[in-house]
């Protein structure tokens, strides 16, 4: 409940009817707006009663409260709302245009919730004019047009002379209650969209048909209509379409009794005239009576300040909005500049006030005021403006003054690089700036800072470029696309790229682009200018040997590149094989021969005496079992598989020829001639002469295979005795020789 704090009317506790709401003799309850003067609304909300003042009001019910109620709400436009006291509950209206405040709270907690309401408008076409505001208790709605109150009374099937009888009975904080009277289309209006139905009023033409006389309040006995819909108006009526009509009821009832009408169908916030029961056999129908409505005041004479009013004028005003597509709010590279304060369908008076003390702004009255800084950075200004309509509005706006930026950044174009690229910034920058590189247009890397990077350029044969764009805080430069060039990419391949001193290697090279020339070094005091060249490499040391290898090749582009592949050839020692023999001249009779070995940086050996032997040692002897020729070679190895050979020639020779020193001719005996003959004694140039010991020739030969076999030239045998011989012969080796001796002829 609502429960007024006592108030001294004589020595009587009055207790308002059915609101339970107790005057007493103390302090005077109190809604009050002193300071009710016009408030200008703009377009930023405002608060419509923040100086209320509410006391010695204390709300006990959760269901009760206060109301603030807009009186010629503007539905779709005017819009309540508030600033939040815990513990009460809030409910806006869209239909009554009324925002409740309800719950259990003391009038201090109360008028914090009031001063917290505030107005706005939702329409962008508002409807101008002055905006009347209602402040009172929850349980009726308070017109400040008449002074009055009203509560509607929902009852269904109560009559017109029931529901007359009930209201006259009711108070409102000791104001009499009443059927409703309505003298004006402003009451009419307010009664129609503030209360929460409709219902009986308190016109009637009960005592003269067509006379309608208000019979309640203090409008009684006041005519107010004559005649049925086609009649005169004699103060404010506002019946529906074709009302009155006085239709009699099938019951014998005329209709003398004024009713709001209900009809959706019907014109809004009419009248029509029904029976004092209505409609009452169809209590579904639109004619069926719904309640009544119950006015209050006008007929005492107390002065309870029970509500308070408020007034905010709307006026046509949109706040002053820059149109920042046409407004440079961003200079770089300046610390002064003008700017040039472009509205959007406004010529507003304007003031700009830094919000920095260090920042001064001359013209600060014009749209073109000059801004100075001592630093780059951000700075605020207060934007002081009045339209048209006299609306002042305030906002904070924002203008940034930077360092400008070069996007420069180290790449000599007539070098050429590697597959790597390091690139580096080597402009200056202020504030913290964000970096974007780019590779071939498109973007490689980029964050703020990032003022170096390392990009992999690759070796193929692709055009390259690369690009840097700074954005120093909205400043920003880009570089134009630069061209790199990329030194050739060199690939080497190598056939035999190791073995045995000499060493033939076949080179050959390519490259990612066209090559101009070629330079290769072996790394042995040789060069070549082939393309794809062969090499022989020579190790004399004892020690293998690697030698290092470098290509240059200069593209078509004039880019040069150096490839050292290090330790790419090996080369292994090959060792000298030697020996030396004894005796130098080997006789058939002493076939030994003793073999020293000479060789060098060998480790194993291996002979071939050239008669189908062969022997593993270092150092030998070996026996001939032949006369011969023979071609002794030796193959000195080593470790790493690399050997060298020596062929000598051993020959075995016959000493002489040992002739016999008799024979018998006639004996059946292999020496039964004397013949002169050994290994490797050639026929040719053979000659064999036998003479007796009065020196005649005796016998003859060219050939070693014929001997003497004692006849002379007549046939018959020569006589026993001694006979000389005279032997000539070349040797296999090619040497002449000469022997002459004696030999007995025996029988």
């Amino acid at each position: 409940m609502i429960n007024i704090k006592p108030v001294f009317l004589g020595v009587l506790f009055l207790f308002l009817g059915s609101t339970g709401f107790v005057l007493g003799q103390d302090d005077v309850p109190v809604i009050e707006n002193a300071q009710n003067d016009t408030i200008t609304y703009c377009s930023d909300s405002v608060y419509l009663a923040e100086y209320i003042s509410i006391e010695n009001i204390q709300i006990d019910a959760a269901d009760k409260g206060m109301q603030v109620s807009i009186v010629n709400y503007e539905r779709g436009e005017d819009r309540l709302g508030f600033v939040k006291v815990p513990s009460l509950k809030y409910n806006w209206n869209d239909t009554k245009g009324t925002l409740e405040i309800s719950g259990v709270g003391t009038d201090e907690q109360y008028r914090g919730a009031i001063s917290k309401v505030y107005y706005y408008n939702l329409s962008g076409t508002r409807s101008i004019g002055t905006r009347e505001f209602a402040i009172g208790l929850l349980d009726a709605d308070y017109l400040p047009y008449t002074g009055h109150f009203y509560q509607y009374i929902a009852k269904r099937g109560i009559s017109w002379t029931t529901a007359k009888a009930e209201a006259e009975e009711m108070t409102y904080y000791d104001l009499k209650g009443y059927l409703a009277t309505i003298t004006s289309s402003t009451e009419n209006d307010f009664i129609y969209s503030k209360i929460d139905g409709v219902g009986w009023i308190g016109g009637t033409d009960e005592d003269k048909e067509g006379d309608w006389y208000w019979k309640t309040g203090p409008e009684e006995g006041t005519l107010f209509w004559r005649g049925t819909s086609e009649g005169q108006e004699f103060g404010f009526a506002y019946w529906n379409y074709g009302e009155p009509n006085n239709v009699q009821k099938d019951w014998g009832d005329d209709e003398d009794y004024a009713h709001m009408v209900v009809d959706p169908g019907g014109r809004k916030k009419s009248w029509n005239d029904l029976p004092d029961e209505g409609d009452k056999y169809t209590p579904d129908g639109y004619y069926y009576p719904q309640g009544y409505v119950v006015e209050f005041g006008g007929m005492e004479d107390l002065q309870l300040q029970l509500s308070a009013t408020a007034y905010i004028e709307v006026r046509e005003s949109k706040r002053p909005e820059l149109d920042y597509s046409k407004i440079q709010t961003l200079f770089c590279g300046t610390k002064s500049a003008t700017v040039d304060l472009i509205f959007q369908d406004s010529d507003p008076l304007v003031e700009l006030i830094p919000l920095d003390e260090t920042v001064t702004v001359d013209d600060s009255l014009t749209t073109k005021p000059k801004i100075t800084v001592n630093d780059y950075g951000q700075y605020y200004f207060q934007l002081n403006t009045i339209d048209e309509a006299s609306c002042p509005y305030t906002d904070t706006v924002m203008f940034e003054f930077h360092n400008q930026p070069e996007a420069k950044f180290d790449l000599d174009s007539s070098e050429c690089y590697g597959y790597n690229l390091q690139l580096s910034f080597i402009g200056d920058t202020v504030e913290a700036a964000d970096f974007t590189w780019y590779y071939n247009d498109a973007e490689f890397e980029s964050g703020i800072g990032v003022d170096r990077v390392t990009i992999p350029l690759g070796f193929e044969n692709i055009d390259r470029s690369v690009a840097l764009k700074v954005n120093e805080q909205g400043c920003i430069d880009s570089s134009l696309a630069l061209e790199v060039k990329v030194k050739p990419n060199i690939i080497v391949d190598v056939e035999n790229e190791e073995g045995c001193s000499p060493l033939n290697v076949e080179f050959s090279a390519k490259t990612s682009k066209p090559a101009a020339s070629y330079l290769w070094d072996f790394n042995d005091g040789n060069t070549s200018a082939d393309e794809s060249p062969m090499h022989q490499f020579l190790n004399p040391d004892d020690e293998r040997k690697s030698f290092d290898i470098s290509l240059t090749v200069l593209d078509v582009n004039g880019c040069e590149n150096t490839a050292v592949y290090d330790s790419l050839v090996e080369v292994y020692p090959v060792p000298t094989a030697g020996f030396d023999f004894s005796p130098q001249e080997v006789l058939i009779t002493a076939p030994e021969v003793k073999f020293t070995n000479t060789s060098h940086a060998a480790t194993v050996y291996f002979w071939d005496f050239g008669d189908s032997t062969f022997s593993y040692e270092t150092d030998l002897q070996h026996r001939y079992n032949a006369m011969g020729i023979y071609n002794m070679s030796l193959e000195a190895g080593n470790s790493f598989g690399c050997a060298d050979t020596i062929v000598k020639q051993v020959s075995v020779v016959f000493d002489k020829i040992n002739p016999p020193t008799a024979f018998s001719p006639n004996l059946s005996h292999p020496d039964d001639e004397f013949r002169l003959h050994a290994e490797g004694v050639l026929n040719d140039g053979y000659q064999l002469l036998i003479f007796n010991r009065w020196g005649e020739l005796v016998f003859e030969t060219d050939t070693q295979e014929e001997g003497w076999d004692g006849t002379m030239s007549n046939g018959n045998f020569a006589p026993s005795g001694v006979y000389t011989w005279v032997l000539k012969y070349n040797d296999f080796m090619g040497g002449s020789h000469k022997q002459k001796g004696n030999v007995a002829l025996l029988f």
